[in-house]
């Protein structure tokens, strides 16, 4: 363990000039490294909300010289200067565009302690100038958000990659590298490319205990989907910030949270400056607790109770996610980060990316890291540990306890399952190999004209008008009616994250906008040509738990167990009887939806004939039978004039369940004439 300072001068400085009495374990190596030891560099990946800042600025004021600080963001390095001209005028903010001699002059006399500026100004011959008029009166550079010199971060910039310059020009001044999210990888990436000397790479510990994380699907509505959480954070007293991917989704969450009742801001970069620094400063004051913001929201907001974080579409990449839940919870006390997400979410960045003149390298990087991503959302482990160890903190990683409490939604599936496994049965892993190699093939025969959706609904023989014809006519369509759409839905997640199936951007000849379309991986056409294949296993998950078994998942179950109408992933605190109301409640509603939608077998899967040659087999033996009958045809004659009305196929297919489901529950009162039926097509001969 590093030893926090003894001597008194350094307290003292750090008490006068911001207010604080001690340092952080990391804070003060680093500073004591940029003082005690000029002769090297240092590279510092620090998690956000640990104080960084200081570690630039403190040396400024105990070493009585000037520190230069590179952002690329004007709005942070406003935020930073506006903080420490509170009590005296210490600091400045130097844009590509600012040419005022004075305050050039006032630097060179020390009247600045910390001067910002961009990059660009920086690697421009005045920027260089400036720095080498100030000669042993620099103390260091510090180059923030240092992963954007990397061409392995999330957010790499070209003007950054210039900034190699500094050590040309300035061989002796000790340089800083700053950032909250890099790899390994980056890490090393960032002191090559600025040509550091014996750099010294330190890392905080990345793990924020205090955040509870889950990923959820979206659902039909947001403010089904968000009102509970929204409901935790208000009566937690804290701020909420919900990130979109665009702006246009940013606007319509605005919207959509202020009819129903909440007052939201939005923030994103078309709004006029104006209205950005007021929506920023309401929230910030916290007369305004909700604003739904893009990525460019939050960038060195130190609001501390912040109690939530949404994210409602995944982000783009795992830097940018952990960037942004860092905002959550900066008080130390209890913060909830959850991100929902959706189908269209790849499609999104996909375009975004196509929009940007990216050279083939940097679009496959950044592919690279939204596979991250994508593993993140559909892994069943712990996903504070995924995220540890995507970031490489091994030493937080080595005393990470398992199973802990209020950690994430896979722990706490994990916790329920290991406490309900001395009642159940121990599940078995799943060979899928035959429903891949069904999935597989007719995937990449049709060589990418079915998007997943519609690959299924073939596969599974649906008569739906979304099918085309190179669909219906496969060899393969229909073949895997024995498996449900949900259960294909989590079999190409699976083949996704094993390499087999990927989702590739393709460019609309009709409009401006592209579309994901799956394809097979050179790994899964390895594997369907090979004669006797690996088998593909499934482990046993708790989604997996969740759908109905082989041969009953064409119908839903009308009646729920209790553990079916809990939710799995519930992580907000309920007591006994918030827990029995949502599940009465729950139970209502399931019932409501099952009168409304779900009528018994699906519509596909019908066959009148064997019911005629069933009835008629009788007909002639008792009453009861010739009034079923009757029944029968009328049944048969209500579905033909449902048919013939109805030309949308949804209200078309739920008319006919609920008719055929009624008369089949009356057929089964008066007598079970067909004790197991089976389906296939409607009768001709049944006209009224």
């Amino acid at each position: 363990m590093f030893m926090l300072p003894k001597s008194k001068k350094y307290i003292s400085c750090l008490n006068r000039h911001f207010g604080l009495s001690s340092f952080k374990p990391l804070q003060w190596q680093i500073i004591n490294a940029l003082i005690e030891q000029r002769d090297r560099d240092l590279c510092a990946v620090i998690a956000t909300g640990y104080g960084k800042s200081l570690t630039y600025q403190y040396p400024a004021f105990y070493l009585n010289k000037v520190v230069f600080v590179v952002s690329p963001l004007i709005a942070l390095m406003e935020d930073q200067v506006a903080a420490l001209n509170r009590s005296s005028e210490c600091a400045c903010l130097l844009g590509t565009a600012q040419e005022d001699r004075a305050i050039k002059q006032r630097i060179l006399a020390l009247q600045f302690k910390v001067v910002y500026a961009t990059p660009e100004y920086i690697t421009r011959g005045n920027g260089l100038k400036l720095l080498r008029d100030l000669g042993r009166k620099l103390a260091l550079i510090a180059v923030d958000e240092a992963h954007c010199i990397s061409k392995w971060g999330h957010e790499f910039r070209p003007a950054y990659r210039q900034l190699s310059q500094l050590r040309v020009t300035l061989p002796q001044v000790p340089l800083l590298a700053l950032t909250g999210t890099a790899t390994k990888r980056v890490r090393v990436d960032i002191c090559e490319q600025l040509g550091m000397r014996k750099p010294l790479i330190l890392s905080s510990c990345l793990d924020r205990p205090n955040l509870e994380l889950t990923v959820r699907a979206k659902g039909a509505q947001i403010g089904s989907d968000l009102q509970p959480y929204l409901s935790w954070a208000q009566e937690a007293a804290g701020s909420v910030i919900i990130y979109n991917n665009t702006i246009r989704e940013t606007e319509h969450m605005a919207k959509q949270l202020s009819k129903l009742g909440w007052t939201c801001h939005s923030y994103h970069s078309k709004l006029p400056l104006e209205q950005k620094r007021r929506h920023q400063q309401d929230f910030s004051s916290d007369r305004v607790r909700l604003i739904a913001a893009t990525t460019a929201f939050g960038l060195g907001i130190d609001k501390p109770n912040v109690r939530l974080v949404l994210h409602y579409g995944a982000p783009s990449d795992m830097e940018r996610y952990y960037q942004e839940i860092g905002r959550a919870g900066r008080d130390g006390l209890p913060a909830k980060c959850v991100l929902f997400y959706g189908d269209s979410d790849a499609a999104t960045h996909q375009r975004l990316q196509q929009s940007q003149p990216l050279s083939a390298q940097r679009s496959e990087e950044l592919q690279t890291l939204a596979k991250a991503m994508q593993t993140y959302i559909q892994s069943n482990d712990c996903r504070r540990r995924f995220i540890l160890n995507y970031f490489d903190d091994q030493a937080t990683l080595a005393v990470l306890p398992a199973l802990r409490s209020k950690c994430c939604d896979n722990c706490r599936k994990a916790r329920q399952l290991k406490k309900s496994s001395q009642t159940l049965p121990p599940a078995k892993q799943m060979d899928v190999s035959t429903e891949a190699r069904l999935l597989l093939c007719m995937l990449r025969e049709l060589g990418g004209r079915l998007g997943l959706g519609k690959l299924i609904l073939a596969l599974r023989g649906s008569r739906s008008k979304k099918i085309s014809n190179q669909g219906r006519v496969h060899e393969h369509f229909g073949a895997g009616a024995h498996r449900s759409v949900a259960w294909y839905k989590l079999l190409a997640e699976h083949l996704k994250t094993e390499g087999y199936i990927k989702d590739e951007y393709q460019k609309s000849a009709k409009c401006a906008f592209g579309f994901i379309m799956p394809q097979v991986t050179l790994k899964g056409c390895c594997w369907l040509d090979e004669q006797k294949p690996e088998a593909i296993i499934i482990e046993p998950t708790a989604r997996l738990a969740k759908l109905p078994p082989k041969h009953l998942n064409k119908r839903r179950c009308q009646t729920q167990t209790q553990s079916e109408t809990l939710d799995w992933g519930s992580d907000l605190e309920l007591d006994l009887t918030e827990l029995d109301a949502i599940e009465k409640g729950e139970r209502q509603q399931a019932e409501q939806q099952t009168n409304a939608c779900f009528w018994g077998p699906d519509l596909d899967d019908i066959d009148f004939k064997q019911i005629d040659e069933a009835v008629a087999k009788q007909a002639n033996q008792t009453k009861t039978v010739t009034s079923s009958t009757h029944d029968l045809e009328l049944l048969l004659a209500d579905c033909q004039q449902i048919l013939h009305e109805e030309q949308e196929e949804t209200a078309r297919t739920l008319k006919a369940r609920k008719r055929i489901w009624q008369f089949l529950e009356a057929s089964y009162e008066k007598r079970p004439l067909i004790p197991k039926y089976k389906y296939k097509k409607l009768s001709k001969t049944a006209v009224r």
